[in-house]
């Protein structure tokens, strides 16, 4: 058939269609997809960023998984491109998985059945496509075809082993040579080929009995006689030694001198050979591959089908998606620590970190000492965290740029509770309420647009307007301060 494309629904016994191994591999890929979209829209992330982590997603999936048990040990890896803590990303999908999975595995079968019942009435090349096709039947790798007297059998010339007839063909076989069916003999069943050798065997030679009285040898001239008497003419032989003598013997010498002439040689062409071996070698590497269930993987998704792009830089994807309430969260964890003087539980939490967050770690008290004046050899800095870790320079100047910028926000919230302090009781009392939400605003930063919009939903909730101008006021002046220290 034209048609090769892997099957997603296979007929049982009973009638019923159930998801090949291909399908299920395709349903987890895509109920992957859905929760991991689930989850980022669930962070309010902005939609036409979600669509670029899918797409990320996507592609790693694509170039990294073959199997269905592979998803979860590729989670760490899921959760560094998605900008998610890895325990927050593993406790949405067990919540959510099974949900997604049935959706996903409903809408595929009901897509696959449409297909199958709108589906032309197929077309065959040949019988024996139609017959390979229908009986799912294939011809065992290195085996051939070898006749063995009056039985075709498969044969493997590298092992000799031998794959006998089945079915008919073996009931026809045996009759021919008449072999019983069934014996209650004690003896092993003969194979086919076996009783095949026995039957053509060559007859037993009689052996003839020797005599100790020795035959005469027959005459030489007796045998001649016996053998080629009919043939013989009785005319004398002439014996010649050497080459026959001719009178042209020019001919030889110009034979010899047209070999010698190069001019009058002909021209060889050169053979075209065609490329028909290279393609089946492709097709027996294509099917011994038949477990790769990363080729054809939409289903929902109308782009057009590209070659997968290298996956990208994990840890680059990491520095773009690591966000002000990350930073936020290590900074507290590290002050939970110092304040309680625990230098053991401080080292272990460390370990428990990843390459990334233990370079934002000591990057940050790089950081503060430039701050406080101190000389920071950046250069020599980053070449050593390389070469000692999986980070590119880049990456660790991205996050020194970040750490910098989320620094600003920090000190901002930290200079907006001083003023918040000099209001009323009863406006402290607001600002205690408020405050997770204000946090929460200014951790969109550099989205000045959607901090603004976070901002103005807290004002509208404000119905005191003396209490309103005294919230604006400060969150117009911290904005102005963020946004003049912001590096872009």
């Amino acid at each position: 058939m034209a048609e090769n494309s892997k099957k997603v629904l296979e007929k049982k016994g009973q009638g019923e269609y159930e998801f090949t191994a291909y399908g299920e591999f395709l349903s987890y890929f895509h109920a992957h997809i859905d929760i991991f979209k689930r989850l980022l829209k669930a962070k309010k992330m902005d939609p036409a960023k979600v669509d670029e982590v899918a797409k990320q997603i996507k592609s790693y999936m694509t170039g990294n998984i073959k199997k269905t048990d592979q998803f979860f040990e590729h989670l760490p890896q899921f959760a560094t491109i998605l900008g998610v803590p890895k325990e927050e990303v593993s406790a949405y999908l067990n919540s959510n998985f099974i949900e997604v999975l049935s959706k996903v595995q409903e809408k595929l079968k009901s897509q696959e059945l449409d297909k199958l019942e709108n589906a032309p009435a197929p077309s065959y090349t040949s019988i024996t496509e139609e017959i390979v096709e229908r009986l799912q039947v294939t011809h065992p790798k290195d085996f051939v075809f070898a006749q063995k007297g009056i039985l075709m059998v498969l044969e493997n010339p590298l092992t000799g082993e031998i794959i006998e007839p089945q079915g008919l063909m073996a009931a026809s076989a045996k009759a021919a040579l008449a072999m019983p069916a069934g014996t209650d003999s004690e003896k092993e069943p003969v194979s086919l080929t076996e009783a095949l050798a026995v039957a053509n065997a060559p007859p037993t030679p009689v052996v003839k009995k020797q005599s100790l009285i020795p035959e005469k040898d027959k005459s030489i001239l007796l045998e001649i006689v016996e053998t080629f008497g009919d043939t013989l003419t009785g005319e004398r032989l002439e014996i010649k030694i050497g080459p026959e003598v001719t009178d042209t013997p020019h001919s030889e010498s110009s034979s010899n001198s047209a070999s010698a002439n190069p001019k009058e040689e002909y021209e060889i062409e050169d053979l075209e050979f065609d490329d028909s071996s290279g393609g089946s070698e492709s097709s027996s590497s294509n099917s011994d591959e038949e477990d790769d269930f990363s080729n054809d993987l939409g289903i929902e998704y109308e782009e057009e089908v590209t070659p997968p792009p290298p996956p990208p830089d994990l840890n680059l994807v990491r520095l773009g998606n690591y966000s002000v309430k990350e930073f936020m969260d290590l900074v507290q964890t590290i002050t939970t620590y110092q304040t309680k003087g625990d230098q053991v539980g401080y080292q272990n939490w460390l370990r428990t970190l990843s390459e990334f967050d233990k370079a934002v770690v000591s990057l940050r008290t790089q950081v503060l000492k430039e701050q406080k004046n101190e000389v920071v050899d950046w250069n020599s800095l980053f070449q050593m965290m390389s070469s000692k870790s999986e980070l590119k320079p880049e990456v660790l100047k991205g996050i020194v740029k970040k750490i910098k910028n989320y620094q600003i926000v920090k000190l901002t919230l930290d200079r907006m509770i001083q003023e918040f302090k000099k209001g009323s009781p009863e406006f402290m009392q607001i600002v205690k309420m408020a405050w997770p939400h204000i946090q929460k605003s200014f951790y969109e930063v550099p989205n000045y647009a959607q901090v603004q919009t976070l901002l103005r939903g807290i004002l509208s909730r404000v119905n005191e307007e003396t209490h309103k101008k005294e919230f604006s006021k400060i969150f117009t002046m911290a904005l102005n301060f963020i946004q003049s220290k912001f590096q872009v």
